[in-house]
């Protein structure tokens, strides 16, 4: 049960990094501000793959999804790992 919560809450802090992100790029802080940095250097790794995969679309669009599907991913993915661990222990 111990691992299970650790994965919930580094899962749930991960998305809650990107989502803040997403607020700060509407321009709520600026740019050059550590807070700003210290959230972009933590989602950028994640968040550059995908917008690279969708960058025809970025552009066609305008909007980019890539948090979206990160956020999306990162449920799936606890999902996947919360239910695995629960078959272990039962």
């Amino acid at each position: 049960m111990f691992l299970i919560r650790i994965i919930d809450i580094v899962i749930n802090a991960y998305i809650l990094i990107i989502v803040f992100r997403v607020f700060l790029s509407w321009g709520f802080i600026p740019g050059t501000s550590r807070l700003y940095r210290w959230v972009w250097r933590l989602s950028e790794p994640v968040l550059a793959p995908i917008r690279k995969i969708l960058l025809p679309y970025t552009l066609k669009w305008g909007l980019d999804l890539s948090p979206a599907i990160v956020i999306l991913g990162l449920l799936i993915l606890r999902n996947i790992l919360v239910r695995f661990l629960i078959l272990l222990i039962i």
